[in-house]
């Protein structure tokens, strides 16, 4: 071992060796706190603040380390300078919050998800004015009146809603560029929303949409005080009104709009094509067969129906021939088959087969071929019931067995348990197959 070793450990007094040892930890504790010290300092510049710089070649030939375009050294990188709170972005501004939240890297879609929320809130004060009543808890025992001043009030205020949604729209594109409400319900595969107001004129050119919807909107002002007058009154005078009415407003439009335009219209939003709307479904039609069956509708109007408000003899007898005339049109335009179609779409009973067959998977035909069964049956009992020859007895009889065979044929194409369902709903024919002895007594004979 060197001498020097020997005397430094062994040969220097006491007092030495304690000193000698303080001043070692002591180095080597200034040691440890350098290390991390250099450890948690940012790398770079002056400051203590991490630069952003890049290389670049000097005229000279050699290479430099410089910060961000138009910084100095020892500056802070614009990326860098994180806001301290939310109170450095917020702001009424709706513009400068989004230049805001953009300059420090907000993802766009969450800039749209704020400013969203904001205009939100701000709209949904004036949505209260507009209906200060809506969000109101009423007592459960109290009914919805039906007066006719509130209603129109209400159309009013609809009116100004459906004109606040279009404002706040408009405002969302010209902040954002797009309106993101729209946006996500088309990238959901929904439909833009729209109201029954704006659906009335969607077919046409938009040009004509403001003006026909206000004729429109102030024309249901005087329909619904027509239905008010007449509560629900459904006779030959309501009728008679309610035609002049729907002419009335057809001729309003004319000024408007083309005639073609105008029957697009009649197509789509007349009383007629309400109902057919109803009468038609089930069947699957071309736009020509469609018409075809508009047109012809449009040609018999009401003749063909008994409101309960035919009284004599003569006068049940003629809706029944134009009804039989009705069915031959139709199946002449339309064809055998298809005409067939939407005679059966027309009965009830059928309706309610189909719908029967579709919720309990049955074979698409089954209302077809219980249909048939039911023809085919009414035309026996007419047959027996026509028939003079036999006594009352044996004309029972006869029904009874018609009634028996029905039921069993129909029991096996639905099932025991879509029978009994149908019996229920829609199924009431087959009962009045064979009605009782004290009811077939009174039955007219032909």
């Amino acid at each position: 071992m060197p001498a020097t070793a020997v005397i430094g450990c062994a040969i220097l007094p006491r007092k030495t060796k304690v000193k000698h040892l303080l001043i070692i930890l002591s180095l080597a504790a200034n040691l440890v706190l350098a290390g991390w010290w250099v450890k948690q300092r940012p790398a770079g510049g002056a400051g203590g603040f991490q630069q952003e710089s890049f290389r670049v070649t000097t005229p000279g030939g050699g290479t430099r380390f410089i910060s961000e375009p138009g910084q100095t050294p020892g500056t802070v990188s614009a990326r860098e300078a994180n806001p301290a709170s939310w109170k450095d972005l917020e702001t009424d501004d709706l513009k400068e919050l989004i230049r805001r939240l953009r300059a420090v890297g907000c993802p766009e879609e969450t800039v749209q998800d704020i400013i969203l929320a904001e205009v939100n809130r701000r709209y949904a004060s004036r949505t209260t004015q507009i209906w200060p009543d809506r969000l109101a808890v009423k007592p459960f025992w109290e009914t919805t009146k039906q007066d006719p001043a509130e209603q129109k009030k209400n159309r009013e205020r609809m009116r100004q809603e459906r004109a606040m949604r279009e404002e706040k729209s408009a405002l969302l594109v010209d902040l954002l560029g797009v309106d993101p409400e729209k946006e996500r319900r088309k990238a959901e595969g929904g439909e833009e929303w729209q109201d029954w107001s704006q659906r009335r004129v969607d077919f046409l050119p938009e040009a004509k949409r403001e003006a026909a919807s206000k004729y429109l909107d102030e024309f249901e002002d005087k329909m619904q005080d027509f239905y008010a007058r007449n509560r629900g009154m459904y006779d030959s005078q309501y009728r008679a009104e309610l035609r002049q009415l729907e002419a009335e407003r057809l001729q309003g439009l004319a000024q408007f709009l083309t005639p073609e335009e105008l029957r697009e219209y009649e197509l789509r939003q007349t009383q007629l094509a309400n109902q057919l709307s109803h009468d038609l479904r089930g069947l699957t039609l071309t736009r020509d067969q469609y018409e075809a069956i508009y047109d012809i509708r449009t040609k018999y109007g009401d003749s063909i129906f008994n409101y309960g408000d035919v009284e004599t003899k003569d006068a049940r007898d003629k809706v029944q021939e134009t009804q039989k005339a009705l069915k031959g049109e139709i199946a002449a335009a339309l064809g055998p088959a298809m005409g067939k179609e939407y005679e059966r779409a027309q009965d009830y009973s059928y309706q309610e087969l189909v719908r029967l067959a579709k919720r309990s998977d049955l074979p698409a035909d089954t209302a077809a071929r219980v249909y048939e069964v039911k023809e085919a049956a009414e035309a026996s009992v007419k047959q027996i019931q026509g028939n003079q020859d036999l006594t009352p007895e044996k004309r029972q009889e006869a029904l009874r067995q018609i009634q028996a065979e029905t039921e069993n044929t129909v029991k096996t194409t639905l099932g025991e348990d879509n029978f009994k369902k149908y019996k229920r709903q829609g199924g009431w024919w087959i009962n009045n197959l064979a009605p009782s002895a004290r009811a077939a007594a009174v039955i007219p004979k032909p």
